[in-house]
């Protein structure tokens, strides 16, 4: 069977990616233990959707929850609609002999009678295999354009946890945790501006952490207020970088 680039058996992941690396905060606590009971709990612990806003992190969880189960020698399929509809429903076939599946961006998936069908097979399937599924959406199941009654029940009696949006004092501790893990540099007041003066999405504060840490490199500059602006001002006149 051909797989679209879309579909990752047993995916590489970076080094870095890491569920002890995730944020750890009071508005964490209740996503991270539901992710660790997913990983090795009881085998009737075998589905799960997770869902919360763009940006909370969602994509980095699942990869960090592929790796638990990949360092215990177990196979994976990561099947991504965050680019869209696949080529064909046929991409679901056969996947429940794996250990696990993690389907991402469901809120984007295919509202098309051969596709419904045949995910709603795939769950089937999995429960009798005993195989665990774990899917991610920027909305609820309730909220799910699916049409088919059946598929829409088996979504709904999923175990479902919200990645919420953490607190502006979390993200300033996510931001400088992340930064020491990289061995990077940055005063408070330098997070402190780029918490109030940037993106509101901890995903995009993250990474701009590393283009921080590449632009000052460049520059030869100590990271600083200044250099985040100049950063940020390279960025509006040239918005490809």
């Amino acid at each position: 069977m051909n797989h679209p680039k879309q579909l990752n058996l047993d995916v590489k992941l970076d080094e870095t990616i890491k569920l002890e690396n995730f944020i750890i905060c009071p508005s964490t606590e209740i996503i991270l233990r539901a992710s660790r009971e997913f990983i090795s709990g009881p085998n009737t612990t075998r589905t799960f959707f997770l869902w919360g806003r763009e940006g909370t992190g969602k994509n980095y969880l699942l990869h960090s929850i592929n790796r638990e189960f990949l360092e215990k020698k177990l196979h994976s399929a990561f099947i991504s609609f965050s680019q869209g509809s696949l080529d064909s429903p046929s991409v679901f076939e056969g996947l429940e002999k794996l250990d696990v599946i993690f389907i991402e961006s469901m809120e984007q998936f295919p509202s098309i009678t051969e596709w419904e069908l045949a995910l709603f097979n795939l769950i089937n399937a999995c429960l009798l295999s005993e195989s665990r599924i774990l899917i991610s959406s920027k909305v609820t199941a309730k909220e799910l354009e699916i049409k088919l009654p059946d598929l829409k029940s088996r979504l709904l009696a999923f175990p479902a946890f919200e990645l919420p949006e953490i607190t502006e004092e979390e993200k300033f501790m996510a931001m400088k945790e992340a930064a020491e893990r990289k061995g990077l540099m940055f005063e408070d007041n330098v997070l402190s501006y780029i918490l109030t003066h940037t993106s509101r999405k901890l995903s995009d504060l993250l990474s701009l952490l590393n283009e921080l840490d590449n632009y000052s490199l460049e520059r030869k500059r100590k990271v600083s207020i200044s250099l985040v602006k100049d950063l940020m001002s390279n960025k509006v006149d040239n918005p490809g970088i």
